[in-house]
């Protein structure tokens, strides 16, 4: 298996996938290694729905997408989604200990201020996805032009969790070059000093 840096250092963006079904106990590692991600207070937002059915991929996806056949090419769709009430204090979605916190409240109005949060949150999950998949030989693609309320819909989703992204995952069927990155210096801004 790659180290971390290995895995940083080969992930691509991958958009042709292999026919080849990808076996659950390598999901399983994938989502055990989200489920172990770092959030604010430990509020653990985010939820994921599995998606490998040919016939509900078309059916979902197909008019939620924009301009991404390659989401229906994926043997693997991991819906991937934030629970909003996991910021109201008190609720038992809300983990034991967190504090002031969140949101005093359960209502739609005020929860759905903490949706950026609970998506940044849910987006650090997300990413630990994609390294293990990369360490486990898979080839991974976050999809974010999507129809989000839609497809939860379409899912059956409550509407407390918010679909942040879907990421597909499969073995590649492409190797393509790294794409060009800013040189370190360039996005180093310099130590701050106060004045003496």
């Amino acid at each position: 298996m790659l180290t971390v840096m290995e895995a940083i250092q080969s992930r691509r963006s991958i958009r042709k996938f292999k026919p080849e079904p990808v076996p659950d106990e390598v999901i399983d590692q994938m989502l055990e290694a989200a489920r172990l991600a770092p959030s604010a207070r430990n509020r653990q937002p985010w939820r994921f729905q599995v998606v490998k059915d040919p016939a509900l991929k078309e059916k979902v996806f197909k008019d939620t997408v924009f301009g991404a056949e390659h989401v229906l090419e994926a043997p693997v769709v991991i819906v991937c989604g934030s629970e909003t009430l996991a910021f109201a204090e008190g609720h038992q979605l809300a983990p034991a200990g967190a504090g002031s916190f969140g949101m005093g409240s359960e209502d739609r109005d005020d929860i759905k201020q903490l949706i950026p949060e609970a998506q940044f949150n849910t987006a650090i999950a997300v990413e630990h996805m994609v390294l293990a998949g990369t360490a486990l030989g898979l080839g991974t693609c976050w999809v974010q032009r999507i129809r989000c309320g839609q497809i939860a819909k379409m899912l059956g989703w409550p509407r407390h969790i918010v679909v942040c992204t879907l990421l597909l995952v499969g073995y590649p069927d492409e190797d393509p070059p790294p794409r060009p990155r800013l040189a370190l210096e360039d996005m180093m801004l310099g130590e701050v000093k106060l004045p003496q």
